[in-house]
């Protein structure tokens, strides 16, 4: 009883609370606080640790830690524009980011070994990607963010150079970082390119070749997008070619690769630059031995009748003009000027046009060849169509041996030496003439040739023809029996000095010209302007450009007469010199 009085005190002392803030208990509250030992309050419950997983799953659970796998922003918020995070796949990190109107597409990150190093490229990810949407290019500039997840050092810094110009309105990012290999390889072989881009791009002369050389490479890089194709891709292309091919066919594989990259860069843009590094395409070991005709085994050759006559003129022609077996079999009739002598040649391999004087034989040759068979669209034509075909060096090849023409080193192929091509009577060209006094000016002008050093391979294989004294070719229109005595009987329509080269200083003392057999006949003085008209008159073909039919006025013949009798007098040149004149 006592103790009543001492409670109420206490109570007045403290004041109770209005019964109406006081809550309610429930019934788990009544357990709680019976639960509870000594009526102290519980500790609060520890979060949730992240449990380990195997390899391939996320870096984080349901309760993350913000900064190991957020941009920006914490686990349970909304992330913003631009804030992603990052999971690893396997081996492979990859990135997510929000990127507004784009959605939350998915980055690998392939550079990346660590998830420190994956979370450094988040926060490059997230600066860039914030530029583009301030910008409002987040959805052309996502091939850049591609590269950008997937690029390092110089690239990278290209990358982020790109996604500046595009954000200042400078540059325009194009929606084709899907187009694969293969499909920009055909835009560019098809001439579709060519014809978007003609001031840049220039048409492929033999699309075919291209072709050829992509098929090789397709199975590894065509399916590959142009935007993701890498030096790896490259180098296992490369590496997945045929073990048969020789290492110049291996160069012309890289080097189409290369120019299908670089026409990718600029002017199509669709790749911010080439993967592939200076120096990417190999060097290939060009020391094999090199094989050509002699002049006997050319007559024999051009005598050989079971050989189609249309080969064997091409052949000749080959042989004594030096150019190139393509620019002859694309050759019309209107590039030849046959009253003059002369030939025009505009479109070729160095796309430097040049025209020269054709040898007067060669001019009596496709006259009389002419007459027999007219051309039609092409000068040079065989029983399938025009020439050459796509299998030239194996028919020259079967038609050497049917000429019965079996030098050994002519067919073989080994690691030093290749056998006789096409290609090769541009060889035997410049070896004979070199080998019969003619100048490195002479020959560039008919083969095209840019650089003296080119030209300079050849000459020690003219020393071994000029010490052997194999002399020139025979006459083309006397070497093919179907057309001799079908050219002009007026041989000597032309001063003897227009045919015997002026001789210069620096020419190699070792090559010799030509025997008197092989030089061009003198002209005849008593035969004057009537033998030629009479010439013309009786059926025979027009000489060379400087023979013609038409009577030449009696001032020109004097001209003519008195050069050709040119002979040293008291104040001539020395012997020499006056040969060389």
């Amino acid at each position: 009883m006592t103790d009543v009085p001492q409670r109420r005190a206490r109570a007045k002392r403290s004041p109770a609370a209005p019964s109406s803030s006081l809550p309610a208990l429930t019934s788990t509250d009544r357990r709680t606080r019976s639960s509870r030992s000594g009526g102290r309050p519980s500790l609060p419950a520890e979060p949730a640790t992240p449990n380990a997983g195997p390899p391939g799953s996320a870096s984080s659970t349901q309760r993350p830690k913000p900064t190991a796998r957020t941009a920006d922003g914490s686990a349970g918020e909304k992330r913003a524009n631009g804030s992603g995070s990052v999971r690893l796949r396997g081996i492979t990190w990859t990135a997510r980011l929000s990127l507004g109107e784009a959605g939350r597409p998915t980055f690998t990150l392939p550079t990346c070994r660590t998830e420190q190093e994956a979370n450094a490229r988040l926060q490059v990810l997230s600066e860039l990607a914030g530029h583009l949407i301030a910008a409002g290019q987040v959805v052309l500039g996502l091939p850049l963010l591609e590269q950008a997840a997937a690029r390092e050092g110089n690239a990278l810094r290209h990358v982020r150079l790109a996604i500046e110009q595009l954000c200042r309105g400078e540059a325009r990012a194009r929606a084709s970082g899907e187009t694969t290999f293969a499909e920009f390889a055909e835009l560019v072989v098809s001439g579709r390119l060519a014809e978007q881009y003609p001031l840049h791009v220039k048409a492929l002369r033999h699309p075919e070749q291209y072709r050829h050389k992509l098929n090789h490479v397709l199975e590894v890089l065509g399916p590959v997008p142009l935007a993701r194709l890498t030096l790896d891709h490259a180098d296992r292309a490369i590496s997945m070619l045929p073990g048969h091919l020789e290492a110049s066919s291996r160069q012309g594989i890289a080097k189409v690769i290369h120019r299908v990259l670089a026409l990718g860069t600029y002017p199509a843009r669709i790749i911010t630059n080439n993967p592939l590094p200076r120096g990417w395409i190999p060097k290939p070991s060009d020391n094999k031995a090199k094989s050509s005709l002699y002049p006997d085994e050319d007559r024999r050759l051009m005598a050989a009748t079971d050989i189609p006559l249309g080969y064997r003129i091409y052949y000749g022609f080959l042989i004594r003009e030096g150019m190139r077996a393509d620019e002859a079999g694309r050759l019309e009739p209107s590039d030849l000027d046959l009253e003059r002598g002369a030939v025009v040649l505009d479109e070729n391999k160095t796309d430097d046009p040049r025209a020269w004087a054709l040898s007067p034989d060669v001019v009596r040759a496709l006259r009389a060849y002419f007459a027999m068979c007219p051309p039609k669209q092409r000068v040079f034509s065989g029983p399938c169509g025009p020439l050459p075909g796509s299998s030239g060096a194996h028919n020259f090849r079967n038609h050497l041996r049917r000429a019965g023409i079996n030098r050994p080193e002519l067919f073989e192929t080994t690691h030093s030496r290749l056998n006789i091509r096409l290609h090769d009577t541009r060889a035997t060209f410049i070896t004979i003439k070199l080998a019969n006094g003619r100048t490195e000016t002479w020959i560039s002008d008919r083969t095209g040739h840019k650089s003296s050093r080119q030209i300079h391979h050849y000459k020690r294989a003219a020393r071994k023809v000029a010490e052997l004294g194999l002399g020139d070719f025979a006459p083309l229109d006397e070497a093919i029996p179907e057309l001799a005595g079908k050219g002009t009987s007026a041989r000597g329509g032309a001063p003897a000095s227009v045919e015997v080269e002026a001789g210069s200083p620096n020419e190699d003392a070792s090559l010799v010209p030509a025997p008197p057999a092989q030089a061009p006949a003198a002209v005849d003085d008593a035969a004057g302007p009537s033998a030629a008209g009479d010439a013309a008159a009786t059926g025979g073909s027009l000489g060379p450009r400087w023979a013609k039919a038409e009577p030449r006025s009696a001032e020109n013949q004097t001209e003519t007469v008195g050069f050709a009798k040119l002979s040293p007098g008291p104040f001539s040149l020395p012997e020499k010199s006056w040969r060389n004149f």
